[in-house]
Formats: structure tokens, C-alpha cells, sequence
């Protein structure tokens, strides 16, 4: 059994933007929801991605607190919804 190169295994599809781009869509959206059922998505201010640093201590901390919810069924479930969550109680 002859082994491929990477660029040999690709299959015709779509193309890294177009998978990007679909990517970007279904990111922060429920498995079984459409765009219309998800409130956060229907809000007037849509998401905005951004990137921002913290130390890793905290990171790892955030990233068990939303294994914890995720397994507990309880919101928020990622490390985003967190410190969404977060910031807004921040700047009220």
C-alpha cells in the first residue's frame, strides 16, 4: 500500500476559503438549531470575532469551567460564552 502526500489525499470539494467561511458560520451555533431558533444569533448586535491573550493559568481555568458546564448541562458552555458572560456583568 503506497502512502499519499498530503496534497495527494485532498479530495474535490470546496475550497479552504469556502470551508473557512462555513467554518465561521456554524462556530458558535447548537447542533440541531437553525439561524432563526437561536436567540443570540437573532440579536440586534451580531458576534464579532476577536483575539485577546491571557495567561495560561487562566485560560486552562476557563477551558475546566466549561467542560464542567458542558457535562453538567448548564450554560455557558465555552470558553467565549464565559467571558461574554463575564463582561457583561463587568460593565453593568
Amino acid at each position: 500500500m503506497a502512502i499519499k502526500k498530503p496534497s495527494e489525499r485532498r479530495t474535490p470539494g470546496a475550497s479552504e476559503a469556502e470551508a473557512d467561511a462555513l467554518a465561521n458560520r456554524l462556530a458558535d451555533r447548537p447542533y440541531g438549531s437553525n439561524k432563526e431558533s437561536t436567540p443570540e444569533l437573532t440579536k440586534p448586535d451580531s458576534i464579532t470575532r476577536t483575539t485577546i491573550s491571557l495567561p495560561e493559568v487562566l485560560l486552562r481555568h476557563l477551558e475546566d469551567l466549561a467542560l464542567e458546564n458542558k457535562r453538567a448541562g448548564v450554560t455557558p458552555k465555552n470558553v467565549s460564552a464565559i467571558i461574554r458572560e463575564a463582561l457583561e456583568v463587568y460593565l453593568k
